[in-house]
């Protein structure tokens, strides 16, 4: 097992069947809407290590596991959402972060460095030669 630590951004409550699509190589991109997980991807570059994992932010911790990736690619759009009736009308804009990910394997968190609701979410990994999903 090696045991080389590194700080990786983590994404949390990622499905597992967009991992497994992911691993699969059927998908190279996420979409990221949910505000902790688009203020965590805001921060990640080209070459920045990600860790997905279905696991919630509050349940995050030493032992969760995910897969570890490296970002390729990433895309920041906003789009504007319309509700009217009657006479009322209302408008929301929404930040969508676009990652391109190349899967690397899957590892564990060690230790949690930051976390927060509108914060960059980031954790001390290591990874592991095979996934126990017992």
């Amino acid at each position: 097992m090696n045991m080389d630590r590194m700080k990786c951004y983590v994404l949390t409550g990622i499905s597992r069947s967009v991992i497994d699509a992911l691993l699969r190589r059927e998908i190279r991109s996420i979409e990221l809407r949910s505000a902790h997980n688009v203020a965590t991807a805001l921060k990640a570059e080209i070459g920045s290590c990600v860790l997905l994992t279905p696991a919630r932010l509050s349940d995050l911790g030493k032992g969760v596991t995910g897969v570890i990736a490296e970002v390729t690619g990433k895309e920041v759009m906003s789009h504007s959402l319309f509700f009217a009736s009657g006479s009322y009308f209302e408008e929301n804009e929404m930040t969508v972060v676009r990652l391109m990910l190349r899967p690397k394997g899957f590892g564990r968190i060690v230790s949690v460095v930051n976390t927060g609701i509108l914060d960059t979410t980031v954790a001390e990994v290591v990874s592991i030669s095979h996934f126990n999903a017992g």
